[in-house]
């Protein structure tokens, strides 16, 4: 039978521009690299039509749901593969189609996915990617005409996903399906499918950093002979206080109330010793432009230094810093890594 066809050409073209743009060169939220993850999703099919020619009334719509899994090879490559049932294309037949009877045509369409995911970071929690692939392509058609069909398409997608923990993804997704099923047999038909989606992400968060370092000041019982005096060794100050992960909220530069406790002891300390004063020193990860990290890191160090300033410390004996990506302490290439970079350190002067 012959299809009637509708053009996606312009869908398609954004599709694949969109592609292009994922590259190598690209960052996405790291935490995730090395981990496998699953999901499931459900949203809207809308066929082209497999019987076009044939029904004078067709309901292209239909409702459908999958599960997908896949591998986050590094920051922004994905291999991932799925089940989508994509619902029923359902057309009525009448006479003047050339029939001598009415009747119907149902088409269930159901297929399994393999494809590339390439993953964008906009912000820390916000990735936009893209997917290129193929499917495998099951047609089940009953009614006036009958018959199954097994075929291959092509398959292009993008989307967007929100970061809600480290374990814990949502996302909305747009693929389109190319030539599903064949002309001889149950007709063809191009496939748009728009889902809601939750992905789980098999691994854990970097083990926390200690909340709170202080230098512990201990003092010997003389020698009962006298000591040959050692030339002092420079050393870089230790931090008084380190807050790293679990002290601001998700994508957020608010202080949780532990760290707020960690930063009671300076509190404590700096109005003991009222000469005593602070540089309070924001750091990040590498992943993101060294432009938003830097004021990242500036508007995270200011909130310690506004809960110090709050508890009754002078605004001159704090001094606040941003170094965005600067002075790493662990590698950036590991998720334990990242999570130890990003860091607000405050040291005594």
């Amino acid at each position: 039978m012959n299809i009637k066809r509708i053009s996606l050409y312009p869908s398609v073209a954004s599709i694949i521009s969109l592609s292009l743009l994922m590259s190598p060169q690209v960052n996405a939220a790291a935490e995730n690299a090395g981990e496998f993850y699953l999901g499931a999703k459900t949203g809207w099919a809308n066929f082209s039509g497999f019987c076009d020619d044939v029904c004078s009334d067709e309901d292209n719509d239909a409702w459908g749901g999958s599960l997908y899994g896949g591998y986050q090879f590094n920051e922004w490559f994905s291999l991932e593969g799925g089940y989508n049932y994509l619902g029923k294309d359902k057309g009525y037949v009448g006479k003047n189609k050339g029939y001598a009877g009415t009747g119907y045509i149902e088409s269930q369409v159901q297929n399994g996915e393999l494809g590339a995911k390439l993953d964008w970071n906009l912000t820390s929690a916000w990735n936009l990617f893209g997917k290129v692939g193929g499917s495998y392509n099951y047609i089940d058609q009953s009614g006036t005409v009958s018959g199954t069909e097994e075929n291959w398409s092509l398959m292009l997608g993008a989307g967007v996903e929100y970061q809600l923990s480290h374990n814990w993804r949502i996302r909305t997704e747009y693929q389109w399906f190319n030539n599903v099923g064949e002309n001889s047999t149950t007709g063809k038909s191009d496939i748009n499918y728009l889902t809601l989606g939750l992905s789980y992400y098999f691994g854990s968060a970097a083990p926390a950093a200690a909340a709170a370092t202080t230098a512990a000041v201990v003092q010997e019982e003389p020698a009962e002979e006298p000591m040959v005096a050692e030339e002092p060794v420079a050393t870089e100050p230790v931090p008084a206080v380190t807050l790293s992960k679990g002290a601001f909220e998700h994508d957020s530069t608010e202080l949780t109330p532990e760290a707020q406790s960690s930063l009671d002891q300076v509190v404590t300390h700096l109005k003991a010793s009222p000469e005593t004063r602070v540089d309070v020193i924001g750091y990040t990860d590498s992943t993101g432009s060294a432009e938003y990290n830097q004021k990242l890191s500036e508007k995270r160090a200011q909130s310690a230094s506004n809960y110090l300033e709050s508890q009754g410390i002078d605004e001159s004996r704090v001094t606040t810093i941003g170094k965005g990506e600067e002075d790493p302490i662990a590698d950036n290439n590991t998720a334990e890594g990242r999570e130890q970079n990003r860091r607000v350190e405050v040291l005594y002067e």
